[in-house]
């Protein structure tokens, strides 16, 4: 049941911003409502995560896939819904395994839930979003959807196995790294398009296009979430940074920066990422220097050619799409990202070192 749904709320003639903001107001009391069926000691707990806040990217790129269906199709508005809430589920408890293995203390400006409940507790919570998400996904009338996400999930989580277990070693590939990402963020983003395309009624070609573009979005965002990491602000961030380096994981900033030094300042280096610094003082020390070593050597600067050069592929695949009004709404939903990543090059040392 879709509390308070007024279908005029989204008609075409209501702008594209109204349309995608309502949408992400029913999107969340539909998920608050599903999240109740859930065992009350896990639905109190789930509900604080999955209601925590959050960009709702994956539930939006079904929508702007879906909400202007193909010639002659329409798309059912509670599938969209349980679908986006599938995704979501996911994403988060990709998230509350994340922060446990990351050790972070902090998400979307509140305490993680390991910190609240405990690590054995927050482990099997974001098992029970998993199974709940699958679940919900095997009730579509075409067994499509469940195989999507089911295949996403996997992917999501070979990805992030295989970057934990190259943690504390400094020979990852670029091409090691991207292979990572494309799988731990780059899938559910690209599992999200298909998914929209496909209830939109689109064919198989264009569902795989979907995917694609999805795929390539969801690899730029975890670039630009690893370069917030490295060298984001913490004060201007609602989550804990430099949890890459203090756990070992080796992201694009020290692959290029690896790559660049020579053989003795990168044994210095290597020493440095590996140290296991407690003291507030010795961190701070440790974080100068590192930061010195990446303005030394324009790791910025090559970290944006990078993202800037793979976010012009992820925008040419727009323009395979057959829809125009779905390469219209896409072209919208993208301004934010863009917006984004065109803030990475007024990064500073100067930031850097007040962190």
């Amino acid at each position: 049941m879709l509390p308070n749904f007024k279908p005029n709320s989204l008609q075409p003639d209501t702008s594209f911003t109204t349309r995608c903001e309502r949408y992400a107001e029913f999107f969340e009391a539909y998920l608050s409502d599903l999240l109740k069926n859930l065992d009350n000691e896990v639905c109190t707990y789930a509900s604080q995560v999955c209601l925590a806040g959050g960009k709702r990217i994956r539930p939006l790129l079904v929508y702007n896939f879906a909400s202007s269906p193909a010639e002659g199709k329409s798309a059912n508005f509670e599938d969209l819904m349980k679908a986006s809430a599938v995704l979501e589920m996911v994403h988060v408890a990709t998230l509350v395994h994340d922060d446990i293995l990351d050790e972070a203390s902090t998400r979307r400006g509140t305490s993680t839930l390991h910190q609240t409940i405990g690590t054995h507790q927050a482990v099997l919570l974001g098992d029970a979003l998993f199974s709940y998400a699958l679940e919900l996904a095997s009730e579509f009338s075409t067994s499509q959807i469940c195989r999507i996400v089911a295949r996403a999930t996997k992917r999501t989580c070979s990805g992030e196995i295989r970057q934990t277990f190259s943690r504390g070693s400094y020979d990852v590939s670029m091409d090691q790294y991207v292979g990572f990402i494309n799988d731990k963020t780059g899938e559910l983003f690209g599992a999200s398009c298909e998914i929209g395309a496909l209830l939109g009624g689109e064919d198989q070609a264009t569902c795989n296009v979907a995917a694609q573009f999805g795929l390539s979005l969801g690899v730029n965002y975890q670039v630009y979430d690893d370069l917030i990491d490295a060298f984001g602000e913490q004060d201007k961030s609602g989550k804990s940074l430099r949890s890459d380096w203090n756990s070992g994981k080796i992201t694009l900033p020290f692959i290029l920066l690896l790559q660049a030094v020579t053989p003795q300042v990168r044994k210095h280096l290597v020493s440095l990422l590996s140290s296991n610094v407690t003291e507030v003082t010795n961190r701070g020390l440790r974080t100068k220097e590192i930061f010195e070593l990446l303005e030394e050597y324009g790791i910025l600067d090559q970290c944006t050619s990078f993202l800037f050069n793979r976010y012009e592929h992820t925008l040419s695949l727009v323009n395979r799409l057959p829809n125009p009004e779905v390469q219209k709404n896409l072209g919208e939903f993208l301004a934010s990202f863009s917006d984004k990543f065109a803030s990475v090059p007024s990064l500073k040392t100067s930031n850097f070192l007040a962190c």
